[in-house]
């Protein structure tokens, strides 16, 4: 977000160069509308502007553009959130609802009107922007809110072009049966996962390492000692920040109860692979911060392949 008070506009150029273009610029916000709110997303995205908001907007930019455009097609910029007007539920705002119950961060969706949610599609946690035409002044309020915490948490900016084929993709798994349960999904991977742990432990390098593993109802602990140091821990947890109907995982020995994330995977249905999983990695895998799906024996190969990672740089020390 751009401090007005220090004049720090991107569109002039600067002794290092000149500026970045539209299409390489960094943004906080990529606005999405309907046709019918054309003159009400121009008034907001002013008056987002002249609170210091950097965004990505143009008279293009509706819901169907965004829609039809292909990655390749959308514009080559970073934002912190996409943000779709929903004055009404349609496939592409229904598919924006569905990427935040499914955890993505980087979707914003802002209700106008007296528009509601579905109950199918309201994540518990998430409390929902609301962009009064009215009062944009309390919109704006809520939309730097949302980037500050944003900014002092961590959370970086992606791409508007991947954020908006994940949105879309949400679109092809709309039609999820009526059986399924996260709960009992969580339940099996639980078991899976500590299943697969204590059958890979006697791989480990004895004359190294001893691996224990530890199955408890809402807990696995899987620890790696040499000679009676930890040298790896990692406690797979049933629910955690990113809802009581994901598998948190945490690396690294914690004080008991503290509320550590090292990832979250929420269970979520694909209608030809079935029951998968959305990992959300926040340094699990070793990596940097991103979502990806996983089926359950994907996901314990990552992490065993994590671990012995870890575990050959400690035999290398």
């Amino acid at each position: 977000m751009t401090d007005p008070a220090t004049d720090d506009d991107t569109t002039h150029d600067s002794v290092d160069g000149p500026a970045k273009t539209s299409s390489e610029q960094d943004y906080d916000l990529a606005i999405s509308f309907a046709e019918e709110q054309r003159n009400a997303a121009d008034e907001l995205v002013r008056a987002c502007e002249q609170r210091g908001l950097i965004v990505l907007h143009g008279p293009e930019h509706t819901h169907d553009w965004w829609a039809r455009k292909e990655g390749g097609d959308l514009p080559e910029a970073r934002v912190r959130y996409f943000v779709p007007l929903v004055s009404s539920i349609d496939e592409f705002t229904e598919a924006a609802l569905r990427a935040v119950k499914a955890g993505d961060e980087h979707v914003l969706p802002a209700l106008v009107g007296d528009v509601s949610v579905p109950a199918d599609l309201i994540h518990p946690h998430v409390t929902y922007v609301r962009a009064d035409t009215d009062r944009p002044e309390r919109f704006v309020d809520a939309l730097a809110t949302r980037v500050e915490l944003a900014e002092t948490s961590g959370i970086g900016r992606a791409l508007v072009a991947d954020i908006v084929s994940r949105t879309k993709a949400r679109a092809e798994v709309s039609g999820t049966p009526v059986s399924f349960s996260r709960y009992a999904e969580q339940d099996a991977v639980l078991r899976y996962l500590g299943e697969q742990f204590v059958a890979a432990m006697p791989g480990l390098d004895v004359t190294r390492f001893t691996g224990t593993v530890h199955i408890g109802d809402s807990r696995i602990a899987v620890r790696v000692e040499q000679a009676g140091d930890t040298v790896y821990a990692l406690d797979i947890l049933r629910g955690g920040i990113g809802g009581d109907e994901t598998v948190n995982f945490v690396v690294g020995r914690h004080d008991a109860g503290s509320a550590c994330s090292n990832g979250w995977a929420r269970p979520v249905y694909d209608a030809k692979a079935g029951a998968l999983l959305e990992l959300r990695d926040l340094s699990l895998l070793g990596g940097g911060s991103a979502t990806r799906i996983y089926r359950k024996d994907e996901l314990f190969a990552a992490l065993w392949k994590r671990v012995n990672a870890v575990l050959t740089a400690t035999a290398t020390r």
